[in-house]
């Protein structure tokens, strides 16, 4: 049972359209928020506009991460050459999970920055003299909620470089069982970034907040945003070792 070179294009086509589609929309409601959050924080204080709209477009740029991590894969899918006769069902299946791991893999990472940046921009315009301050920690917080967005990144390449190509010899079942681990590994750290990239962003999100009210406690709201952070992050981590396990064992 073969599949020919136009079924595989066709898993790579929708990968494509999956990976950027999905991302597109999260981050361009995650940017939204921020620059939402920057008008409103000008119209309060207008003398802090420079640091709001400076913390504004950081924000942006880095909570447009995800939706890259997603047009580069997207890219590949469609120019990287995998569409090869042999590849089988397996191949494309594993070109289809790609775009899926790395389009849902940003949704929540996405959000979380996006809502980070947003916080981060009101408390500057609360308190515009700890500027420096709430930017620095408004982009550590980003950071933390981006790492899922690498995790589904990572498990994306290896979807697309490491999944040879079907056995001549394999049967239906096999077949079936291999595709079905793969599309497997894509929703298991595409969905499994969901919760931790968002939990973190609203960790972040609200240091930077507390940050705008009470900036003599800088330091101790830090060390409890890296340890719920870290705390949140976990859940990301089983899933890319479920991926790992999906990719390479079954």
């Amino acid at each position: 049972m073969e599949n020919s070179v136009e079924i595989i294009q066709v898993a790579a086509f929708l990968g494509a359209g999956i990976a950027v589609s999905v991302s597109s929309i999260a981050a361009g409601i995650g940017e939204g928020y921020v620059a939402g959050e920057a008008v409103k924080a000008i119209t309060k204080q207008p003398e802090s506009r420079d640091s709001v709209v400076r913390s504004m477009f950081i924000g942006q740029a880095v909570d447009e991460t995800g939706g890259i991590f997603s047009l580069v894969i997207a890219l590949l899918l469609l120019f990287g050459g995998f569409a090869v006769p042999g590849g089988g069902w397996q191949k494309a299946a594993a070109l289809l999970a790609s775009g899926i791991a790395v389009g849902l893999g940003a949704v929540g990472p996405v959000f979380g920055a996006g809502y980070a940046g947003g916080q981060a921009c009101k408390s500057i315009g609360r308190m515009p003299k700890h500027s420096n301050d709430i930017l620095g920690n408004m982009l550590i917080g980003q950071a933390l909620a981006q790492t899922s967005s690498i995790f589904a990144l990572v498990v994306s390449l290896l979807l697309l470089y490491t999944v040879p190509n079907q056995a001549a010899d394999a049967t239906v079942g096999m077949m079936i069982l291999k595709s079905v681990s793969l599309l497997g590994a894509g929703l298991s750290i595409g969905l499994g970034t969901l919760g931790p990239g968002s939990g973190i962003g609203i960790v972040a999100g609200k240091a930077s907040e507390m940050m705008g009210k009470f900036p003599k406690e800088r330091k101790e709201i830090m060390r409890t945003m890296f340890l719920g952070a870290a705390v949140s992050e976990s859940t990301a981590i089983y899933s890319l070792v479920v991926s790992f396990l999906l990719l390479f064992i079954s």
